[in-house]
């Protein structure tokens, strides 16, 4: 019979010491922490992220008929992703009373509004060059108004519905085919808008001239400061939420810089607008995109800090003196129409 092998011949385990266990249930616990963090922090990141994008239309509750002016509806796709828009194309009218396309100014709205913009009075502002014989193009940007749903990009995305309404001005079948395709394309924009605007005429040269109202140089600093006072959350939250925006939706909110491009619109002239007293987007964001717009040697810029104007609403507070200046500054860049003569 086999004799059983001595104890001392057996491999011996350690004993675990009271302070390495603790140890051990230290590791673990924060393994666990850090895992839970992460996953909540990903998941409200991915949460606000799908608050920032999404958001219902504003309804439409006006036309252009209201102010006594002729219009067509019109839809065209934007360019690169088809998405299709729709708009109103307003044609101008000269002091004889015909109407006219040679030049046609495109407006851009601003964020969560329409073709419209009550906000910013686009609308009337509409009216007003149509009566200086400026055409209109307005449009309902993706996602806004009767435009089809799409992501809310603040610019990212818009752009390209700038360059849209650039293809069907050139080469679109327009809704007047006796006033033929326009001579020149001006362009105007606000606060989101105004971003749209200088992003496509930074690739598309066919934008001879650009009126910015209230834009940015940059809008990842104003998300960082708007994002954490959704729920009073803490600011470390805010680089979660634009990451997940670009995971999700492919929308890179930290390369929305029109500063960095509006060197490039020169010799096109560039008029700058801002209110003096904007406390979203801050008045000193006039100095900083007129200094780089200013920086190309050959730069055509102007600019102007309308006092007592809260964001985007320089043309309610300035009334008048808005439309003179803008439209002679259309009227300098586009030079005079050719239909008139």
């Amino acid at each position: 019979m086999a004799t059983p092998p001595s104890t001392s011949t057996l491999p011996q385990v350690a004993r675990e010491t009271p302070r390495a266990r603790l140890t051990r249930r230290a590791v673990a616990l924060l393994l666990i922490l850090t895992g839970l963090l992460t996953f909540s922090y990903t998941g409200l990141s991915a949460y606000l992220s799908m608050r920032l994008v999404a958001y219902q239309p504003l309804a439409l509750t006006t036309t252009p008929a209201a102010l006594g002016l002729d219009y067509r509806d019109v839809t065209f796709p934007a360019r690169e992703d088809g998405v299709k828009l729709r708009g109103w194309l307003i044609p101008g009218l000269l002091p004889d009373g015909r109407q006219t396309l040679d030049r046609t100014i495109i407006t851009v709205h601003g964020a969560r509004q329409n073709r419209t913009d009550p906000a910013a009075g686009l609308l009337d502002l509409s009216a007003a060059f149509v009566h200086a014989g400026f055409a209109v193009l307005t449009f309902d940007a993706r996602g806004h108004g009767e435009s089809p749903p799409a992501p809310f990009s603040l610019s990212y995305f818009e752009q390209r519905d700038v360059l849209g309404a650039v293809d069907f001005l050139l080469s679109g079948k327009l809704p007047y085919p006796s006033l033929g395709h326009p001579r020149v394309i001006g362009g105007w924009g606000v606060s989101m808008g105004a971003n749209s605007l200088l992003l496509a005429a930074a690739q598309e040269s066919r934008i001879a001239a650009i009126v910015a109202d209230s834009a940015y140089p940059a809008i990842s600093p104003i998300l960082e400061r708007e994002i954490p006072k959704v729920g009073g959350l803490p600011s470390f939250m805010s680089p979660g939420v634009l990451l997940a925006s670009r995971a999700i939706y492919g929308i890179d909110f930290y390369g929305i810089r029109p500063g960095d491009v509006v060197a490039s619109l020169a010799p096109r002239p560039v008029f700058f607008i801002q209110g003096g007293a904007d406390t979203f987007n801050p008045p000193s964001n006039l100095g900083v995109l007129t200094r780089a717009a200013q920086s190309a040697p050959n730069a055509n810029v102007q600019s102007w800090l309308v006092p007592g104007a809260a964001h985007a609403q320089a043309y309610h507070v300035a009334g008048q003196d808005y439309i003179n200046r803008v439209v002679s500054f259309y009227t300098t860049a586009l030079g005079p129409d050719a239909s008139a003569a």
